[in-house]
This record gives C-alpha cells, structure tokens and sequence, in this order.
C-alpha cells in the first residue's frame, strides 16, 4: 500500500502534508546518490606511489579514462608514445644488465643511442577530441610525468654503473659527480 494511500488523519498529517514529506525524502535520496557517484574511484596504486621503479610493464599495462563529448588526447597518439617508452625501458634495462655483468671484469660498455628522453616525454603534444574517443588529459599528463621520471631514474643509474664499470671516467668526461 502506497504512503499517500494511508489514511492521514491517524498520522496527523492531511493529504498534501504526506506528499511534501515523501517529495522531501525522495530529494534527499536522489542527492545522497549523485554525492556517492562523484566520489573519486579507488586507483590501482601506481609504481611511484609504491615507492618501487616504474617497469616497461606497468606502461604496457596501463589504462586511461576514455573521454566522450569532452576534451581528451587522442588515442593513437598517446599509444604511439607509449610504445616508444615502452622500447627506451627496454632498452635501458638492457644496458644496464650489460654494465652490471661488466664490472667485475672492467669492460667498458658502449653507450646506446636513446630511444625516447625524459625531456621528449614531458614536452609531447597530442592533438585534442571532443566529440570522439580521446584519453583524459590530466590521468595522461600524470602518468608522463611519472614515466619521464622513470627514465631519468634508469639514465642516473646506468650512468652509475657506467662510471663504476670504467674505474671513474665515462665516455662524457672524466668523471661523475655525486649527486
């Protein structure tokens, strides 16, 4: 049996009483709800705020908000510089498992061309959409920060073990300084 349905006068509401009480509590159910849906979603804690090292494997895996209908970057393109990361963590492991084998022989390691910089991370553009699938702006511009980071940590520590590996002189100059 509905509530307007119940005889009001043993509630000691009359008639339009009772509408305005369930209009009021339908008001304040519907803002509970829309309060709720626009709470921030959990995130899967990203390598930089574990504290451990970003892999070419967390940028293979990572996932963006699509936008619809509102400004994001495009999508091939955000990819296209994710696969280039993804190539320079590669490549950056690589040199450094060659430099960590040949310190305790003191061979020099050459030094291999970078794929991608840090620099080229944080100053990539990508072309804006608005009324087709793009990435969100600021999840993409986040996560390049944290991978431009990424690969200025794995440069420093392959410069490291560069300078270890040829007894104090790299191929740069004479020595490192400590930072």
């Amino acid at each position: 049996m509905f509530l307007g349905q119940i005889p009001t006068r043993y509630l000691g509401f009359d008639g339009g009483e009772v509408n305005w009480i369930i209009l009021l509590v339908m008001i304040v159910v519907i803002v509970f709800i829309s309060v709720v849906a626009k709470r921030p979603k959990t995130k899967a804690v990203s390598a930089k705020q574990s504290g451990l090292p970003l892999t070419a494997e967390d940028v293979t895996a990572k996932l963006f908000q699509p936008t619809s209908f509102r400004e994001g970057y495009d999508q091939r393109q955000v990819d296209e510089l994710l696969e280039q990361t993804v190539r320079e963590f590669q490549r950056l492991d690589s040199e450094r498992l060659e430099l960590q084998q040949a310190i305790p022989l003191g061979r020099l390691v050459s030094h291999t061309a970078p794929v991608l910089t840090p620099e080229q991370v944080l100053n990539s553009s990508f072309s804006p959409t608005k009324f087709r699938n793009g990435y969100s702006q600021d999840e993409v511009d986040d996560f390049l920060t944290e991978v431009a980071a990424g690969l200025r940590q794995r440069m420093d520590e392959n410069e490291r073990l560069r300078l270890q590996a040829s007894g104090g002189t790299t191929q740069y100059g004479t020595g490192a300084t400590s930072n």
